[in-house]
């Protein structure tokens, strides 16, 4: 099924979805809501078993009811802060490799990439704290939602960012492409007409390795993972370094 001509209509990559700007939406940090629970708790119950003489040597109070609606309050306005603090959050990643990163209007600049585990790194530019570097986990990342798992002294956080403005990261390809899987265990790759050629095989049904004639031909081979094959269409996804790149297939004639 698999030999024959077939044309790249369409590619996704990694990377080219993370170019833009990101805006933060919601911080979930499990060490932290569970205090947060704590707390709140506490505000909601503290007090209440007591009589007046207790809570008068226990708190300096006996209305403890205006103790809990100051204690709300200042619980309340902890979680604004941390809600304003994420919702003025944003990271602009560049094509350049340029990372800006905005927090509270303070706008910070990094070095990015994503190395070859799919972690993204931030690497410091300024002159102060040069060379530190924040590797980030890339949870999920889509056309509408980014998130992204900041791990600390073994508490983490996941923070989930919207996209400002439309994103189009499925495009067709800027060259016309094809792959010519012939019966010989060659496959011919086809570039606006210019046309290299490396020997392939296909294993367990679902990769196929790619070993260049020329440049390696004793190295380790390239392993495309089939996603779906059909009779006139065919996805692959091809990782080179840290890119991870889909790509959509027509069969010739189709």
């Amino acid at each position: 099924m698999l030999t024959g001509k077939w044309h790249v209509v369409a590619f996704e990559n990694n990377l080219q979805k993370l170019i833009g700007k990101w805006n933060a939406v919601q911080l979930i940090n499990p060490g932290m809501d569970s205090t947060a629970k704590l707390n709140q708790l506490y505000i909601d119950t503290i007090g209440k078993n007591n009589d007046a003489a207790t809570n008068i040597k226990l708190y300096g109070a006996a209305n403890m009811d205006s103790v809990r609606r100051l204690l709300q309050i200042q619980f309340d306005s902890a979680k604004k802060m941390r809600d304003y603090g994420v919702k003025t959050t944003s990271f602009y990643f560049g094509e350049n490799g340029l990372a800006l990163l905005s927090f509270q209007g303070n706008i910070d600049s990094s070095a990015w990439y994503v190395d070859s585990l799919g972690y993204l790194i931030l690497d410091d530019m300024n002159d102060a704290t040069k060379g530190e570097k924040v590797r980030m986990e890339i949870v999920s990342v889509s056309d509408t939602a980014l998130q992204l798992k900041f791990r600390d002294n073994g508490d983490y956080s996941i923070v989930t960012f919207h996209p400002e403005g439309d994103r189009i990261t499925k495009k067709e390809p800027e060259a016309d492409t094809w792959f010519n899987f012939r019966p010989d265990g060659i496959v011919e790759l086809i570039v606006d007409k210019e046309t290299d050629t490396a020997n392939w095989n296909l294993e367990n049904d679902s990769i196929i390795n790619i070993r260049s004639v020329v440049k390696t031909p004793d190295g380790e081979p390239m392993r495309w993972n089939i996603l779906a094959i059909g009779n006139d269409n065919l996805t692959l996804k091809i990782i080179e370094n840290s890119a991870i790149s889909k790509l959509t297939f027509k069969r010739e004639g189709k």
